[in-house]
């Protein structure tokens, strides 16, 4: 006997959760109790698998762990056969609308991994958003009984209040997103958001100053410019964009490519699981990529009010820092090398440096944030 017929307190908790995120775990399981089920997960298509991660109800946690470490996420039956009836307009799933009596009697996908977790009984209730097909799915075990044509009409009730509560978990994950990519952009770390798919959905100013010379974005798809290191960038994607859950990019080592006479990048990757939600944000994977042969730069505003420099000053002071010779920097700020070569004098009298080493090593030792 289930309580779909109760009050919408669990619903409109999803609208909490929304807006902060720990509380996922909690308003699933509490619409787990009341549709009667053990557990429920959010999933989104992924096109070629169903993609599931965190957030997910606690009861949930080691069946899905196991659903992706042994595997069946690559032959997972329900998603294969409910996302095209989701797809074609049907709202609400039951377990007996993707499989047969013979298949749950006989089938490796029902005896081999459902059976062992005692979760032979599925429903699933499907909505578009955002550009992207989720579904909550609901899972039972066998003292639960199936779900009922009547109680998935009594489901496709939640799907207003599902829709609009990933909205909100949508939006806030991007708000999160541009965060972070501003902190990052403020230490000058080069960032890369990537989507399930391997695409680049975000990324920031510093970033985007590596395109063209080191790497190059090709149908969205982050690509390095030499054959050999692009070799090595796509091995690691495809290692960093494997299913976060249980497993991440945590334990992938960073990668160097460039190393024969190239600009040298470090490539490192970290999940964003838990960090942007990354099944409402549609990211999988936060890229940072460190270019050894740059040198971090001040901001030439920081510069002048840290050392009372005057704007020209700080022009001059930022690109010795960054390498830059004098005439070279005469040419850029189109000015007279004598009038570089004294701008640098007053540099060196008002930070307490005597040559450009000095200077540089000293720029050098202020912290980016």
């Amino acid at each position: 006997m289930t309580s779909l017929d109760g009050d919408e307190s669990s619903l409109l908790r999803l609208y909490d959760a929304a807006v902060s995120p720990d509380l996922w775990p909690q308003v699933l399981q509490e619409l787990a109790n009341q549709a009667d089920a053990v557990g429920c997960c959010i999933a989104i298509d992924n096109l070629k698998e169903t993609l599931i991660a965190p957030p997910m109800s606690p009861e949930l946690v080691e069946p899905l762990s196991d659903f992706v470490q042994s595997g069946w996420y690559r032959r997972d039956l329900r998603g294969r056969r409910g996302w095209p009836l989701i797809k074609a307009g049907r709202r609400v799933l039951i377990e007996h609308d993707v499989s047969t009596e013979e298949e749950r009697r006989c089938g490796s996908y029902h005896n081999e991994w459902l059976r062992p977790w005692d979760l032979p009984w599925w429903s699933a209730i499907g909505f578009p958003c955002g550009g992207g097909l989720f579904a909550l799915a609901l899972l039972r075990n066998s003292q639960q009984e199936a779900f009922t044509r009547a109680e998935a009409a009594k489901l496709s009730r939640w799907r207003p209040h599902l829709k609009r509560a990933i909205s909100l978990a949508q939006l806030w994950s991007r708000r999160q997103a541009d965060s972070v990519l501003a902190t990052l952009q403020r230490l000058d770390r080069a960032a890369f958001l990537l989507n399930a798919q391997g695409r680049v959905s975000q990324l920031n100013a510093p970033a985007e100053v590596l395109l063209g010379r080191s790497l190059e974005l090709r149908l969205g798809r982050l690509r390095a410019v030499h054959r050999k290191d692009d070799a090595a960038l796509q091995g690691f994607l495809a290692a960093a964009l494997a299913p976060p859950f249980p497993r991440g990019t945590a334990d992938e080592e960073p990668i160097l490519i460039g190393s024969e006479g190239r600009r040298r990048l470090i490539v490192e990757a970290m999940p964003t699981v838990g960090l942007l939600q990354d099944v409402f944000a549609g990211t999988r994977a936060l890229l940072l990529v460190t270019d050894l042969d740059r040198r971090a730069v001040l901001p030439e505003e920081r510069l002048r009010k840290l050392f009372n420099l005057t704007a020209s000053e700080a022009a001059v002071a930022a690109r010795i820092a960054a390498g830059s010779d004098l005439r070279r920097i005469a040419e850029s700020l189109e000015i007279a090398t004598g009038t570089a070569r004294n701008h640098l004098k007053a540099i060196f009298s008002k930070t307490g440096t005597h040559r450009q080493s000095e200077l540089v090593a000293l720029v050098q030792r202020i912290p980016l944030g």
